[in-house]
Parts: C-alpha cells; structure tokens; sequence
C-alpha cells in the first residue's frame, strides 16, 4: 500500500482520509482546525497544523510529506495576509517533492471551462479571474509534478452536511430554469480517489459528475422539500447552458459512479 499525505482535512479530505486508513493506506493528514486535529488524533491518523499563507507553516513538515502521495484539496480562501493561490500552491508543490515526493493529486474545479453543451476535459477553458485562479494552481503543480500529476475537476459537491436543498431554498425569479445542473457526490469523488491510486492512473485529468443532469427547476424544488424548506422559483430569463460530462474516468479506469442521478443522492432516497 502507498502512504498518502492529505493536504486539506476538510468535509472531503478528512472522510477520504478515513476511508484510506479503512482499505491500509498509511495516511497522514493537516488542518488549520483544531478540532479536525483532534479527529484525526481519534482515527489513529497523524495529523499536522498548516497554514500556507505567505509561507508555509507546520509543526513538522518533514513528517507530514513523508509520504508516496500528495493529495492537495486546498480552496482559494479569501486569507488577505497570504500570497495568490497559484503561488501558495507552488509552495506546497515545491515542498513535497524536495521531500521526495512524485505523485499528486490535485482537487480543481470544473469551474475552468466555459459553458458549452457537452464539457469534457478538452473543452475550452473560462478566461474569468476565478477559473484563471484555479487553472494557475494546476499549471503550479504540473510544472512540479510532470506526469506524476493527476488533476481531478469536480462539478458541485454535494454530501453529508452539504445538501443541494440548501443551494437555492427560497430564492424566488432565479434564471435558467431549463439549465442542466451539475453535481457529484463526496462518495464519488473519494472512489475516484480510491481508483486512481490503486491503477497507479496519474498523468491524467478527470471531470467527476454523475451522468444524470437534470433541470434546475425540476431539481431544486425537491432537494429542498426533502429537508423541509421552502422551494425555489424559476423565472423565464435564460442562462448559458453548461453540460459537464463525468464518463472519461469511466471509460479509462472503469469507474462506477455510486450515485448517477442527483435524484439519487441523500436524503432525497430518505
């Protein structure tokens, strides 16, 4: 089994940290949070401080990147006292392979393409400043990691605490009532996790979002009712269409999504 340091125990990467322990992953994991540190500390995973602001700061940051493995789920954030995140991510980059290591994976979005009917992983890109924020921590740790690299883009992340039903509850005239949503499960983006260190799958770059894309308007009022809170409203102004397309990671490394259908994902099976 590969060691794995996770870089960002947040609500995806403190469950994918314990679900690496669970299959005999070595894992360690960091968190700004103490709280998280103390979660980790009750799993048997060791855990480190770390803040990457204009440097990066750890208790033992040689312990923390003793590993085979980076997986780095670490948002933008609005820190106004750190460096820009393509920076900040280089940092990181920089540091884990001085300390020998040559895999990563990197959590992006699918926020860096444009909209378009069908968005695969060759789609044209978004020239905003938050999709170009994102693509510089890409290029970041591609410049570091070459083909050791694998960058996972997910849709919306949905899971556990963050439920769709609160997205839009109650919001009233919202466009794009015939827009397609996209969504994926935290389930689904810890198997693809999962799967892409046991096929040894870096060098490549994966959209994650369930297959099925229902419309906002036939969505959002029944993720809402399922928690009990007041529906959304649709107007009839349009929005651009943004279909993203999650199959090239079935395709290439047989993954199976477990929820395909945003109808399908908790609670709205409850």
């Amino acid at each position: 089994m590969q060691s794995i340091t996770v870089v960002g125990c947040g609500w995806l990467g403190l469950s994918l940290a314990e679900q690496l322990q669970s299959l005999g992953y070595d894992v360690r994991g960091s968190s700004r949070q103490p709280d998280t540190l103390a979660r980790l500390a009750e799993l048997g995973i060791p855990g480190y401080p770390l803040a990457i602001g204009e440097r990066l700061e750890c208790d033992d940051l040689d312990a923390l990147l003793e590993a085979d493995v980076l997986f780095a789920n670490v948002p933008p954030g609005r820190q106004a006292d750190a460096r820009p995140y393509g920076e900040r991510m280089r940092m990181l980059a920089d540091a884990a392979w001085e300390r020998g290591i040559r895999k990563a994976i990197f959590v992006s979005s699918t926020a860096v393409y444009a909209p378009g009917e069908l968005v695969e992983e060759s789609s044209p890109l978004d020239p905003s400043p938050r999709a170009q924020q994102m693509l510089e921590a890409e290029r970041a740790f591609a410049e570091v990691f070459g083909s050791g690299l694998s960058l996972l883009r997910p849709a919306g992340l949905v899971g556990g605490e963050r439920h769709p039903g609160r997205f839009l509850a109650g919001r009233q005239a919202l466009p794009g009532a015939d827009a397609p949503i996209n969504l994926v499960h935290r389930d689904d983006v810890i198997g693809a996790v999962v799967r892409i260190l046991e096929q040894e799958a870096f060098g490549e770059v994966f959209n994650l979002s369930a297959p099925h894309h229902p419309t906002r308007e036939a969505f959002y009022p029944k993720a809402a009712e399922a928690l009990g809170l007041p529906a959304p409203g649709f107007s009839d102004e349009p929005m651009p269409v943004k279909r993203v397309s999650g199959e090239r990671i079935v395709s290439v490394l047989g993954f199976s999504y477990r929820y395909p259908d945003p109808f399908s994902m908790p609670p709205l099976t409850a």
